[in-house]
């Protein structure tokens, strides 16, 4: 019973794994391409925050669910102090 929830949570990590790396990319190759401009890590990062929360926000308005409300608060709590950090980098440079 033990092994089939490691082979469950293993499953889950490596999509989460597999489609940020997918995401990453795209958006990297979109940037360059589209709008000839390089992104750091930081600004990437940002970037992939905001569209999770897009997407789970999208989420609980089609389920109707307000379970998905401490997500989207989790994941704008640390949005919140990237965009601080990205803009102290930002002032560094």
């Amino acid at each position: 019973m033990v092994d089939m929830y490691l082979i469950i949570l293993v499953a889950i990590l490596g999509m989460i794994l597999f489609y940020s790396l997918i995401a990453y990319f795209l958006i990297r190759f979109i940037s360059k391409k589209a709008f000839k401009l390089t992104l750091t890590k930081y600004e990437m990062m940002e970037i992939m925050t905001w569209l999770a929360v897009l997407f789970i926000t999208f989420m609980m308005i089609k389920n109707g669910s307000i379970n998905l409300l401490l997500p989207v608060v989790a994941l704008i709590i640390p949005l919140i102090n990237l965009r601080r950090s990205n803009r102290k980098h930002r002032e560094m440079n």
